[in-house]
């Protein structure tokens, strides 16, 4: 056996060895002459730490005193049904107006989400979560799953009937979001880069890089069957008349790009992106805090954009040509969230919000999502705070809606994160609710 077969399993095994040494770190530290005197004292275990909803990044401190519908101003909120998911719950909720549930679907992990259990979660340790629920006029659902692992932390999508009965689940693996377009699903997929196999020349040969993730956009049926994958990367890399592969060539980087948006170019939007064509695709990747198109037919990026976003979220081409985003960490000067609407041609910004000087919006830095009403009015999804926000043009808040799935940890309310999206359905959308809701419901 050559050394090539060695050092490609060495790879493979490199997260589980980092994640192995970090954790014998941690609990060094913790165990350590230097650590808290709290842990150290109060009797305080490494794995009750780890048992600590807030440390699995889906529960966060409760800014709030009162949750539900706090604010509801009918005369100029946008009517409908509100659709989120409570992303440790794995639960996909739709309320009315007035914050009363009307529908909620729910599968258990082990049923959803079975490879939750295995290896790479650590049997069950890493807890998964849902991070997006897609409806149909029918009630049915897709779910984007995603469990925290020593890999990728893509999953199947999952397809439920308005009952929860599962319709199917994807042999693909998918991440943070999807787009629905006619009778097929445009979804973020990926998983980590296998290594090449070596050629005859192994010993002449440079030696493998390292793992990484693989980020692709990919083209379903309405039964969740793969028709095309393509490559981000291998997009950027054919980019030749762009210096995108300069953002990739300072160092090894296990998560370069972090897409975490895909919308998907129309005739009514691609020409507002010079060179574009509708089928092109507008994708967000966070880990650069870039904005690129992507012409799936070519495979290349044929437009990039940076500005004064940080590790955004949600991005999406408006009706005026404007592109809507959900920026985590751009507000420069105090370090807040914003919604914000940016002209693509000076990335300039065009409207913003970032919640009041004493209530700021603040999602730190990895889930949020933005939707734009018919009456000119943005949903806002505060996900880490777990709040909802309709804001008017000129910033006063219409409707506000907090979490009730909350908690208490070491004496402090937290509250339950909201997945990356939460969508606005008109009535006229959700018929599968029948004639039982009231039109007062839905004001």
């Amino acid at each position: 056996m050559t050394v090539w077969p060695r050092v490609r399993r060495a790879f493979r095994s490199a997260p589980l060895f980092i994640f192995a040494m970090g954790l014998g770190f941690f609990i060094a530290v913790l165990s350590g002459p230097g650590s808290d005197s709290a842990v150290q004292t109060g009797g305080t275990t490494f794995w009750q730490i780890l048992d600590w909803k807030t440390s699995t990044g889906n529960w966060f401190p409760d800014r709030f005193e009162h949750s539900g519908v706090l604010r509801n101003d009918a005369a100029r909120t946008q009517p409908g049904y509100t659709l989120y998911t409570v992303a440790p719950e794995l639960s996909l909720h739709l309320i009315d107006m007035k914050g009363r549930e009307v529908h909620r679907w729910f599968v258990p992990k082990s049923e959803a989400i079975p490879e939750a259990r295995g290896l790479r979660t650590l049997y069950g340790l890493l807890e998964p979560q849902v991070e997006g629920g897609y409806l149909y006029s029918n009630g049915d659902v897709i779910l984007v799953y995603e469990v925290k692992s020593l890999g990728f932390p893509a999953t199947p999508l999952v397809k439920l009937d308005k009952d929860s009965h599962i319709l199917w689940r994807t042999a693909i693996k998918s991440h943070h979001a999807i787009q629905l377009v006619g009778d097929k699903i445009y979804a973020l997929t990926g998983a980590i880069r296998d290594l090449p196999p070596r050629p005859n020349d192994a010993a002449l040969a440079p030696p493998p890089a390292p793992p990484s993730i693989g980020e692709h956009v990919s083209i379903l049926d309405s039964d969740g069957r793969v028709l095309s994958s393509h490559s981000i990367s291998d997009a950027i890399l054919n980019a030749k008349n762009m210096r995108i592969t300069d953002e990739l060539s300072g160092g090894f980087s296990f998560d370069a790009l972090h897409s975490n948006s895909v919308d998907v170019l129309t005739e009514q939007t691609a020409h507002f992106i010079p060179g574009a064509k509708p089928g092109n695709v507008l994708i967000s990747l966070r880990n650069l805090d870039m904005l690129v198109v992507m012409d799936l037919d070519r495979n290349t990026i044929i437009w990039a954009l940076r500005g004064s976003w940080r590790h955004q979220h949600d991005a999406k081409m408006l009706p005026n040509g404007h592109i809507l985003m959900f920026d985590n960490e751009g507000g420069l000067a105090h370090g807040r969230s914003r919604a914000l609407e940016i002209d693509p041609n000076t990335a300039g910004v065009v409207w913003s919000y970032d919640g009041a000087e004493n209530d700021p919006l603040n999602s730190a830095d990895n889930r949020g999502g933005v939707q734009r009403l018919s009456n000119g009015n943005t949903l806002i999804n505060e996900s880490n705070a777990g709040r909802l926000l309709e804001v008017t043009p000129d910033g006063a808040i219409a409707w506000e809606y907090v979490n009730p799935v909350q908690s208490e940890e070491r004496g402090k309310k937290i509250i339950a994160s909201f997945g990356l999206t939460a969508t606005r359905y008109e009535p006229s959308a959700v018929p599968f609710l029948g004639s039982e809701v009231s039109h007062e419901a839905i004001r």
